[in-house]
């Protein structure tokens, strides 16, 4: 089981520390002693919008997760990002042609 820290934020919440578990094929939320749920790895959406942000769709909400290591974070919850939309958020198509025209 991978376990991550980070900040999360969404609606009708106050921004807070929490650890996530990842294993089994679940991933589980808590934050302190608090157990905040339990869902299937399959019934998360989870989006990279910036090097260090990701959108997390669980049950119908939307939360913004900022972990502390957004690499491993990345690789444990699927997350793709297709670099080679020319109008990536990350523009590294856009630095990988720049660099070749140069």
């Amino acid at each position: 089981m991978a376990q991550f820290t980070g900040r999360l934020e969404g609606s009708g919440i106050d921004p807070s520390r929490v650890l996530i578990h990842i294993g089994e094929g679940r991933l589980r939320i808590s934050s302190g002693r608090l157990h905040v749920g339990s869902w299937s790895l399959d019934d998360v959406h989870a989006e990279r919008t910036t090097i260090y942000k990701f959108t997390l769709g669980i049950a119908g909400h939307d939360f913004v997760f900022f972990p502390d290591d957004p690499s491993n974070f990345s690789n444990r919850v699927r997350t793709i990002i297709d670099l080679t939309e020319p109008e990536s958020r990350f523009g590294l198509k856009a630095r990988i042609e720049e660099a070749a025209a140069g």
